[in-house]
């Protein structure tokens, strides 16, 4: 089907696309307004690495050191970009989310490392809301329960605070801003929800048309069926005639009727 078809086929069903189009007015106008916006509002943190357990030489040099606990077990990673993901995993998970929202924090929060700076160590918190002041609410919440959970994950030992990773701020918090992208993202489904609904209906419309202009036979009693049962006998035609089978039939002249046979009629001289 070329466009020129296609556009008149639209164009003689003014009413579904009216409908449709009312549809989509409507979809679009409870996305922008009815749902409630989505703020942001992001912070990221860099991990300082704590200095490296003493050795034996340094104790000996300074026997004070073996009364100091350095049993931190995240030192002995071979890498240290795992104690942001571990620490991201925990921030994310279920009873954390859960108790972070009973103090206010919106649930959509995401906590994730980011190789942005340095090898690894950065972790990047999004604060999310409805509102501005929600965005920033839940962003500080979530900023002081990381902070929490990375002292208690290396405390688990005992270890002395100086043998811990600390969290530092990288910048300040950025403005809570409005996310649009996903208001766009629901119009477009919106908008292509709309578009199937409209040639659907369409042809719909365009298969039953056809079948409203049939003409129906009425039904009218048993020998109705019989004589619609029984195929139609086709017209009869007459077999052609032949040429020796006609006869010419000549007008008769009223004089020689009137004066007899041709033997007794008078001769002339």
């Amino acid at each position: 089907m070329d466009l020129l078809a296609l556009f008149t086929t639209v164009r003689r069903h003014k009413l579904i696309v009216l409908a449709v189009l009312a549809v989509l007015i409507a979809g679009n106008a409870f996305v922008a307004f009815g749902i409630p916006p989505v703020y942001e509002s992001q912070a990221q943190y860099v991990l300082i690495a704590p200095p490296p357990q003493p050795s034996d030489a340094a104790i000996e040099r300074d026997p004070t050191l073996l009364k100091v606990n350095a049993n931190n077990p995240y030192l002995r990673l071979p890498n240290p970009s795992v104690v942001v993901d571990v620490l991201a995993q925990r921030v994310s998970g279920g009873l954390v989310r859960q108790g972070l929202t009973s103090q206010g924090a919106d649930e959509d929060y995401t906590i994730s490392s980011t190789n942005a700076i340095g090898s690894g160590l950065v972790i990047n918190i999004v604060g999310t809301g409805s509102s501005p002041e929600s965005a920033a609410k839940t962003l500080d919440l979530v900023a002081a329960s990381m902070e929490k959970e990375l002292y208690d994950m290396q405390k688990v030992d005992g270890a002395d605070d100086k043998y811990l990773f600390q969290a530092l701020p990288i910048n300040p918090p950025t403005d809570p801003t409005r996310k649009v992208t996903g208001t766009i993202r629901s119009m477009i489904a919106v908008s292509a929800a709309c578009l199937v609904l409209l040639f659907g209906m369409i042809s719909v419309a365009e298969a039953i048309g056809p079948r409203r202009t049939k003409q129906v036979v009425p039904f009218d009693g048993p020998e109705a069926a019989r004589d619609a049962a029984e195929p139609t006998k086709a017209p009869v035609v007459p077999p052609r005639a032949n040429a020796s089978d006609l006869t010419i039939v000549l007008p008769r002249v009223r004089g020689a009727e009137q004066q007899g046979p041709a033997s007794q009629r008078p001769t002339r001289d």
